[in-house]
């Protein structure tokens, strides 16, 4: 099959970028439960389709699958400091196996064409940080975090 070349993909590939607002009641739904799962809850799915909106990031299907079933949301940052660009896969969801092959095979491509030197993605998952081995990826940092009790509302705040 070929697809006209969208976004640094070779035309052979049923990876394609779409517009969010085509997509977005199909995807919306696995969204949301990834958001639900992250440990984290820095951004929204809001956030998603408005940085999608203004071009800042992308959204891409694969065709060869159903509607909302396989699909990833891309977007470039760059090093102040060096200037390298990273390519940072911000969502990713497939309901099957098969497709991740694909979808790392455009990613690759996508960073590469873009110029980019590295391809990140953040995760709370041990297992999907195992799964991005098989893909050459390498865990280079450890977020700690730790929870701020809250005072209640009858204690006198400390004075320092």
């Amino acid at each position: 099959m070929t697809n006209e070349d969208t976004a640094g993909i070779r035309a052979e590939t049923s990876i394609q970028a779409v517009h969010i607002q085509d997509v977005w009641d199909y995807i919306k739904p696995a969204i949301d439960n990834i958001l639900k799962d992250l440990p984290w809850k820095d951004f929204r799915a809001e956030d998603i389709y408005a940085s999608c909106s203004a071009g800042d990031s992308a959204v891409f299907v694969d065709i060869d699958v159903p509607a909302g079933e396989s699909f990833f949301i891309l977007r470039m940052d760059e090093n102040q400091s060096t200037k390298e660009k990273t390519l940072c896969l911000w969502i990713s969801y497939s309901t099957t196996q098969e497709t991740a092959q694909r979808v790392m095979s455009a990613i690759d491509t996508i960073a590469s064409d873009s110029g980019c030197a590295y391809i990140e993605f953040v995760t709370g998952s041990e297992k999907l940080v195992e799964y991005g081995k098989i893909y050459g990826f390498d865990k280079v940092m450890y977020e700690v975090r730790k929870a701020v009790p809250t005072r209640q509302a009858t204690e006198e705040p400390q004075t320092v």
